[in-house]
């Protein structure tokens, strides 16, 4: 993506402004990092036999604090990289 961007800007060579602009923000939480590891949604409601809904809102930062506690505390012990 940031060789494209920097296509057309014409940049030549593709400076790190340019890579910073492409690169995601969120590349470092907790959602994408579980994805990159092959744990979506579906896959860590299974694991953890838990409701698919309180997973994304685990992910999403909307679960309450003792479940979130308890689902962090049952991920570690699985061994997922949180």
């Amino acid at each position: 993506l940031a060789f494209e961007q920097g296509f057309r800007f014409a940049a030549k060579p593709v400076t790190a402004e340019i890579v910073e602009q492409v690169l995601s923000r969120a590349i470092d939480d907790l959602e994408p990092t579980l994805t990159r590891n092959g744990y979506d949604a579906g896959a860590l409601a299974s694991q953890l036999n838990t409701r698919p809904s309180d997973i994304r809102a685990f992910l999403a930062g909307t679960l309450d604090a003792e479940h979130t506690r308890d689902l962090t505390e049952r991920l570690r012990e699985a061994g997922v990289p949180i």
